[in-house]
């Protein structure tokens, strides 16, 4: 296992990485330093091909993320630009992401956790951006997520009229996809992320990537035909059938069929 230290925190258990923000007596905000290892950590996560899943959660027991550091803001050392790339660049990692938020999300915290693909809150947590409080328009990519995965209606109770939601409305509003108590979420995480890393890279990551395109309305049919393809033409659908036939749990290991890859070249 490898562990970074800092406000930003990268460890790297077998096939799951964990980034854990490290900041409680803030509230985890980050500061313009914070967002800049956040994002060299996603990109390093680009050249450990044995990474399958990525965990974002938190310290402490109170908030999982109050978005952008606002002292920052209102000196000028940090820009709402500045965060948007670091959720943008959340957004599009390609392996599966868990948010496990070990507590309340305000501003832009609620955001990397709607970067997520699955977001494990706790009872008792709550959520609102305040935007609109400080007089600041949210930025464009950012409306467009929460109308995207949550639909205009909720994105305006949250964008317009700061409305604060608790972790059962946001449970059935779909922002959380699973709800547990405060001391089963590392745990819930961690079960989930295991599974995840066990199923073929190549075909959670195609599905993956196609869904995303659908919400987005940016599919393109010939670039998903070929993720199909690429899956349905690898060693892990050998593997995976074979292992049923034989009973037994698949090891897979996103390796494409050399015949595959002869016939792309």
């Amino acid at each position: 296992m490898t562990v970074s230290q800092g406000v930003v925190q990268l460890a790297i258990k077998g096939s799951v990485a964990w980034i854990t923000l490290n900041n409680p007596a803030k509230h985890n905000s980050l500061p313009a330093e914070g967002i800049a290892l956040f994002i060299s950590h996603l990109v390093s996560l680009k050249s450990r091909p044995e990474v399958r899943v990525l965990v974002i959660t938190g310290t402490g027991d109170k908030t999982f993320c109050a978005g952008a550091s606002l002292s920052q803001l209102s000196t000028g050392d940090l820009s709402g630009e500045k965060f948007q790339v670091l959720t943008d660049q959340l957004a599009a990692v390609s392996i599966p992401t868990i948010c496990a938020l070990n507590g309340s999300a305000y501003g832009g915290g609620a955001e990397i956790g709607l970067c997520c693909d699955f977001r494990i809150g706790v009872t008792g947590m709550t959520l609102f951006v305040p935007a609109a409080r400080i007089g600041l328009c949210y930025p464009l990519n950012g409306i467009q997520r929460y109308v995207q995965r949550l639909g205009v209606n909720t994105a305006k109770r949250l964008l317009i009229a700061t409305e604060t939601l608790v972790a059962e409305e946001l449970l059935s509003l779909g922002y959380l996809t699973h709800l547990v108590a405060s001391d089963e979420l590392i745990q819930t995480a961690e079960q989930m992320a295991d599974s995840i890393s066990k199923l073929a890279p190549l075909a959670v990551m195609a599905m993956k990537n196609i869904c995303d395109r659908v919400e987005e309305g940016s599919l393109c049919d010939e670039e998903a035909q070929m993720w199909i393809d690429e899956c349905n033409a690898s060693e892990d659908l050998k593997e995976g059938l074979t292992a049923v036939q034989e009973r037994r749990e698949p090891t897979f290991t996103g390796m494409r069929c050399p015949a595959n890859d002869k016939k792309s070249r």
